[in-house]
């Protein structure tokens, strides 16, 4: 496990480029990443298994979130999550002081956002960052989001977020997605998952995406996952069959092609152009003898 970089290190980074970035995350970042706190120690477990982090992904796809938790966005807008449901929605933890992993989550997933073409944010899916650091407040969130140049996103469906009722509800999100996080008093640094949580358009989880995936391609089929009920009802050819063929490895923690039913799809499809053959020959024989006798 590594400690997360500086500020100073993430601009450098975000001015070096997306490519740069790729080798920073792999510095920076792992599934169970390790953040710089602001403030001193408080008491807690100081040495974790990064193990106890991991999601443990079955047991919460399909699981249902509290619709009715108060946030506030960092234009100082009061807002209950179920008002961004209606289409799908990634969640993203982060905190607000941390100066390494979860900024380096938020550009990427900027970056990668902006290579998708056939869903548009704001329209199509929305993007919600929501602090699980019960000391974040409003004006670290501001701080946050400029800082990190991500305040032109709040206007077009990315919010960023704390809730209003830390105490009580960050404990009722977090859980419900299987979100777990730890305070390590010994390095004075939060331990926790860099993940994206695809939601439904209803408010349930369908599907979880970790840094080392935040590619486009990677996030476009997540988001079919997510909105797969619209997807099947629409016209659009391209996405049903993107749905179809590829499958979600939890081993590699990505998309991969689904050769296995693309393959079996393919002989069902072979097997009934041979039986709809066979019935024309057989028909065109049966009119030949006809004409004949």
């Amino acid at each position: 496990m590594l400690v997360g970089g500086s500020y100073l290190a993430h601009r450098l980074w975000r001015s070096s480029g997306r490519f740069a970035g790729v080798g920073c995350l792999a510095l920076f970042c792992s599934q169970a990443a390790l953040a710089v706190a602001p403030y001193g120690s408080f008491t807690g477990e100081s040495n974790i298994d990064p193990g106890v982090m991991q999601i443990d992904e079955p047991s919460y796809l399909g699981a249902p979130i509290r619709k009715d938790l108060a946030m506030v966005d960092s234009n100082g807008d009061s807002f209950v999550l179920g008002e961004m449901l209606g289409k799908p929605v990634i969640l993203l933890f982060s905190y607000y002081g941390c100066g390494g992993s979860c900024p380096i989550m938020n550009t990427l997933l900027e970056q990668a956002l902006a290579d998708i073409d056939r869903f548009e944010l704001g329209k199509d899916f929305s993007v919600l960052t929501v602090s699980f650091d019960r000391h974040d407040t409003t004006e670290s969130m501001r701080t946050f989001v400029d800082e990190n140049e991500l305040s032109s996103l709040d206007s077009s469906g990315w919010r960023h977020a704390v809730l209003q009722n830390k105490k009580a509800d960050l404990e009722t999100l977090t859980s419900s997605v299987g979100y777990k996080f730890f305070w390590s008093r010994a390095d004075e640094v939060f331990l926790h998952p860099n993940a994206l949580i695809f939601l439904t358009p209803q408010g349930r989880v369908a599907r979880y995406l970790y840094g080392t995936s935040l590619a486009a391609d990677n996030i476009e089929k997540a988001l079919i996952d997510a909105d797969w009920g619209r997807i099947s009802n629409s016209s659009n050819v391209i996405d049903i069959l993107t749905g179809v063929c590829y499958s979600y490895n939890f081993k590699e923690g990505k998309y991969t092609f689904n050769l296995s039913l693309v393959a079996g799809l393919a002989a069902l499809l072979f097997g009934l152009s041979l039986i709809g053959l066979s019935t024309l020959i057989y028909r065109h024989k049966i009119r030949l003898n006809k004409e004949i006798s």
